[in-house]
């Protein structure tokens, strides 16, 4: 146990997927350690993949023509973590005297005085 009787998160525990693909079919995921991501993106980067952005190419009018473009043999990898959804996330304590944008727009919209 942590400070406070929190449990401390093992670094076991914190995952990461890489997912290193090609526009022609070739696809691979591996699972790894969070703390090993930054060595493992700076290895890919020397043997010749690059970061994938496609998710930007939603933003292009061409993103088409982009895509046609592109070496479809060129291999992309991309990184997330992996999330527990049965993790509780929120705060645990009341935030009543909280006054940031978030709190404030959780607080009722009608006065009664």
């Amino acid at each position: 146990m942590g400070l406070f009787g929190r449990k401390k998160r093992d670094d076991d525990d914190d995952r990461s997927l890489i997912e290193i693909s090609n526009d022609k079919g070739d696809h691979w995921v591996a699972d790894i350690p969070t703390k090993d991501v930054k060595d493992t993106e700076k290895a890919l980067r020397s043997a010749g993949v690059e970061r994938d952005k496609d998710d930007q190419l939603l933003q292009r009018y061409d993103a088409k023509r982009v895509v046609d473009n592109r070496d479809s043999e060129q291999y992309r990898y991309h990184s997330d973590r992996v999330v527990d959804e049965n993790e509780d996330l929120e705060d645990s304590h009341d935030q009543e005297e909280d006054t940031s944008d978030n709190e404030r727009s959780e607080q009722s919209a009608w006065r009664w005085w």
